[in-house]
């Protein structure tokens, strides 16, 4: 399948701009690995122990956000420009980049170091995660999972168990939600947030995203139920939620600006920080409501353009991907190594990781189709004109569902 991306002029000489910079930056650190990633507590750790695995000034890195370190890494790819070395690719973008042959194949470099960096500790879920077309394509790097954080003493002073339902949630959230505090974070900023909190609503009350066929069902009848009752539950949202994403509602949380909502587990150590947080101690955690949230397996990829040494870029990722490395990385991320997923100790020193484990038994992935950020452009659009009212609810969504079609047709799923 082929990506077409329409890029305006004033986005080529913005990209242009900040890859010409990246390139003056890795020459001044003598041809530096330039790896680009999204910026959050796990991959902050990550990225650093990539600095670390290698010689000062060897690895160069820039965080930055989801949306707009795909949006640099797409149109870097599709330029087959070596302006980046190493990226950071979630479950979805990952099969579109693989699928487009932006990354390099790593098989036989995972086949010389298996027995250097133990990767047959990497269980075979993970490594599909990681795989495409029967390829490997990425150093696996956390296993990511979306929780359900609520304020412990707000519900017990509240005389509120924690939500086990939709409804539950919603009785909760409307019970708490006051000038002062919102009942519940909410995070739709197009794409990658509105996204995700939709995927949730779209599981624990609709049927899906699609059908075995690759068409749309989230317009039926039960996806209806599920926008409409996301439409209900930003009543009890804080102001702005269209533009917040998961920094923004991270924050809501720390500050007790919101009782409760859907984070990633990436998140939660972020509440026992006492140089940030407010209600340390106070937060905890059970597998979201109704389940259905998000579970992901991430990585880091090697561009398929770069001209760096391919055995010291998978070196870097493998000393990065360590059972030591993962190990200490546990408080940020669940580690996708099963000789750390195992050890006992875990649970008893993050407060999170047992309902994290609930989580990942009721969650679900994205659908497995290289398309779906582009998929989730069109939906998120129009459920957030459903959302702020700008169309009912069953328009927006069966005009999501045309487009959707539409697209996933001249990309070949239906031929």
């Amino acid at each position: 399948m082929t990506i077409r991306f329409n890029v305006t002029k004033k986005m080529q000489v913005a990209t242009a701009t900040l890859l010409l910079s990246s390139v003056a930056t890795s020459a001044l650190a003598q041809d530096a690995i330039r790896v680009i990633s999204h910026r959050q507590p796990a991959l902050e750790y990550y990225t650093q122990q990539m600095i670390d695995a290698l010689p000062e000034g060897r690895v160069s890195v820039e965080l930055m956000p989801i949306d707009k370190e795909l949006e640099l890494a797409s149109i870097t790819m599709s330029a087959e420009s070596d302006a980046i070395d190493v990226l950071y690719l979630n479950d979805s973008s990952f099969r579109r980049f693989a699928s487009n042959g932006w990354l390099e194949p790593i098989d036989d470099l995972w086949e010389k170091y298996e027995d250097e960096y133990d990767l047959d500790d990497f269980p075979q879920s993970v490594i599909d995660a990681v795989s495409y077309d029967g390829k490997i394509y990425a150093m696996p790097i956390l296993t990511n999972t979306e929780l359900f954080f609520y304020r412990k003493d707000l519900l017990e002073e509240a005389g509120i168990e924690p939500p086990q339902t939709m409804e539950d949630y919603m009785a909760a959230a409307s019970q708490l939600d006051s000038a002062r505090m919102a009942g519940t974070i909410m995070s739709l900023k197009p794409v990658d947030a509105a996204l995700n909190e939709s995927h949730w609503y779209m599981n624990a009350i609709g049927d899906g995203w699609f059908d075995e066929n690759w068409r749309p069902i989230f317009n039926n009848a039960a996806g209806v139920e599920a926008i409409t009752k996301l439409k209900e539950m930003t009543e009890y949202a804080p102001r702005g939620f269209t533009a917040h994403a998961n920094d923004e509602s991270t924050i809501n949380l720390q500050q007790g600006l919101a009782a409760m909502g859907l984070q990633w587990f990436t998140r939660a150590a972020a509440m026992d920080n006492a140089e940030q947080s407010r209600v340390v101690g106070q937060i905890e955690w059970v597998a979201p409501p109704g389940g259905g949230a998000r579970t992901a397996n991430d990585g880091f990829a090697i561009s398929a353009y770069s001209s760096a040494d391919r055995d010291e870029m998978f070196r870097m990722l493998a000393e990065a991907a360590s059972k030591e490395s993962m190990r200490e990385g546990a408080q940020f991320a669940m580690p996708p190594r099963l000789s750390v997923l195992e050890n006992t100790d875990l649970a008893a020193q993050y407060r999170w990781y047992p309902a994290a484990r609930a989580a990942l038994e009721s969650g679900k992935a994205f659908p497995a189709m290289p398309d779906f950020n582009d998929v989730g452009e069109i939906v998120t659009r129009h459920i957030l004109r459903a959302v702020t009212g700008e169309a009912e609810v069953q328009e927006a969504l069966d005009q999501a569902a045309a487009e959707t079609e539409e697209l996933l047709a001249s990309r070949g799923y239906y031929n």
